[in-house]
């Protein structure tokens, strides 16, 4: 498992708060950036959609006023009551009755801007001010029968018909017409009053991108058969045909008065503004709707800029916390890396520091730690050593006493069985194999106290020692023993003598039973001021580095009388290449 650093955790800790709060403001701030431009979106929907149904209540309402005060003119009955006593100024030789007389009145009212104007008698007569007749609801060309009839039977002073086409250019139109009464309240006749599509269209259509609708709104007129009133933006010849029957305009239908996004009838994600038109007779509704697309464009742009400053205050968050987390950190990594040194044996570490903080008085306290570690761990190493001194001279002590008692007692009673023996030798009940277990024994006592302390060691000094136990090794074993000694070893004292002996002797013993060596070199160099050993053979060798935790007893051995005598220790082994002992030891 990978382990996170104070450093990494101060990385990640600060640039996790810093991409929160980045995120959160952000979206914080998109978010209410989007509500607004949607709420202003909403609000000029609305706008233009109130605008546009009051203009075309008003522009009804007049039409309405227009037609109540031409049904109540002197001029008017009179027309109608010449078409019903049919007389000459009506031609009506021609599909359709033209005007064949001189009245100011009709010419007056033909340029008007209703876009058909007729006059429809009691007796069928039709006179066309303007167009031709009228078709009928299915939009298929027929007389002014019906309309005449719906007018009559209508309980309003004013019939409004719902589009229809006329006969001429077919396009759309719809209808004001009012009953013409004479002043005994006989009918007459009806005035009938059309307006196409193309006089609504100049209410409801306005393709200025500054009038609220951007470039892709509109506002429109739907009928309760769900088919336009007016024309559309985007598809020709809409007006009967396009049918729009979206969730908009089922509300408004159900006199609701709202704003949301919808899809519209082109199955495109707007933005709708919707009520119901206050008009008599007509059961239609006012849509106003732009893109939402459009809408979310300086939405999207903000969202883009929110995400480059939130990149670019990232970056600087993120250089800010690497400065500080260094400048934080890099006192703690050499704390820590003095306190690995510390907890490897090195108690020379200090640490500089010129920081007055915490982290100052930390490393104050450190330094002070270290000196006091090394104080403790040098009076504990030379009580160590004194305690291990102290055994050890415990047991060369020992081993003189064993070596004089093997020597002066077992010695001297083995002997002397050895000569009880031979005086009985002519005894044919002793064995006579009995007298080599003797010199045996005797020789193998003297071996064991000679190994416990040579007695050439006080008499002829350690070179002669050496040289003896080299040429033992040698006699009983396979191994080929070089040794080679300069200077003289009469300066040096006693106990030194016996250090220096116990070393090449415990050496010499490794060689024998680990290193499968068939040669060895001692050397020994003695000078005024140091004494250097150098040991070495041609062994199997091993990896020292990997076995400095599990040191043998001999190593340890070699190694705590090297420190008795503030000397130098170094091993070099290595697998199939022998191992080389060097020791220097200063005189004082």
């Amino acid at each position: 498992m990978r382990r996170f650093s104070i450093a990494d955790k101060l990385i990640i800790a600060s640039l996790f708060l810093s991409v929160v709060t980045i995120l959160t403001v952000g979206s914080y701030s998109f978010f209410k950036a989007k509500e607004a431009v949607l709420e202003r979106s909403f609000n000029q929907l609305n706008s233009v959609r109130v605008i546009k149904t009051s203009l075309l209540e008003a522009f009804f309402h007049n039409c309405i006023k227009e037609v109540e005060l031409i049904r109540s003119t002197s001029d008017l009955r009179e027309i109608f009551l010449s078409l019903n006593q049919g007389r000459e100024c009506i031609d009506t030789s021609q599909d359709s009755l033209s005007i064949a007389c001189d009245n100011q009145f009709l010419e007056a009212l033909s340029k008007g801007y209703f876009h058909t104007v007729l006059l429809i008698a009691n007796n069928g007569s039709v006179l066309p001010l303007r167009h031709g007749s009228l078709a009928n609801d299915s939009g298929h060309p027929g007389d002014s029968n019906l309309l005449y009839i719906k007018t009559i039977q209508a309980d309003s002073e004013v019939f409004i018909q719902d589009y229809g086409t006329l006969k001429s250019d077919s396009s759309a139109c719809l209808t004001l017409s009012s009953k013409i009464e004479d002043e005994q309240g006989n009918i007459l006749g009806v005035l009938v009053l059309g307006i196409t599509s193309t006089t609504i269209d100049s209410i409801m259509l306005n393709y200025q991108a500054f009038n609220g609708l951007g470039a892709s709104g509109e506002s429109y007129l739907v009928g309760d058969d769900f088919l336009l009133r007016s024309s559309s933006r985007f598809q020709r010849n809409s007006i009967l045909h396009t049918r729009v029957e979206t969730e908009a305009v089922k509300q408004a239908l159900a006199n609701q008065t709202g704003a949301k996004l919808i899809k519209d009838y082109r199955n495109i994600s707007v933005l709708s503004s919707f009520s119901r038109l206050s008009l008599p007779q007509l059961n239609w509704v006012m849509i106003a709707e732009i893109d939402y697309k459009e809408v979310t464009v300086p939405i999207y742009r903000i969202r883009t800029e929110i995400i480059f400053i939130s990149i670019f205050i990232f970056l600087i968050v993120l250089v800010v916390v690497l400065i500080l987390s260094r400048r934080i950190i890099y006192p703690i990594q050499k704390l820590n890396k003095a306190a690995h040194e510390v907890g490897t044996g090195n108690l020379d570490v200090k640490i500089n520091t010129n920081s007055d903080d915490e982290i100052g008085d930390l490393t104050e306290t450190f330094n002070s730690m270290v000196v006091k570690l090394k104080e403790q761990s040098y009076e504990l190493e030379q009580a160590r050593l004194n305690s291990m001194k102290a055994l050890i001279n415990g047991q060369e002590i020992e081993r003189q006493r064993l070596s004089r008692e093997l020597h002066d007692s077992l010695g001297q009673l083995l002997i002397g069985l050895k000569l009880k023996y031979e005086s009985c030798a002519s005894d044919s009940k002793v064995d006579d194999d009995l007298g080599g277990v003797f010199d045996q024994t005797i020789e193998e006592t003297r071996r064991i106290s000679n190994n416990l302390m040579p007695v050439t060691l006080s008499q002829f000094g350690l070179k002669t020692s050496v040289r003896n136990i080299c040429d033992e090794i040698a006699e009983h074993s396979d191994i080929d023993i070089q040794l080679e000694a300069m200077g003289s070893d009469r300066d040096i004292d006693p106990e030194m003598r016996i250090y220096l002996f116990r070393i090449i002797q415990e050496a010499l013993t490794n060689i024998i039973k680990h290193s499968h060596a068939q040669k060895a070199e001692v050397k020994m160099h003695f000078d005024e001021h140091k004494v250097l050993l150098d040991i070495r053979d041609d062994g199997k060798g091993f990896e020292y580095k990997k076995v400095q935790d599990r040191i043998s007893n001999g190593l340890n051995n070699i190694r705590n009388r090297v420190s008795f005598m503030s000397g130098e220790l170094t091993i070099d082994s290595g697998i199939s290449s022998g191992t080389k002992i060097n020791i220097q030891i200063p005189l004082k």
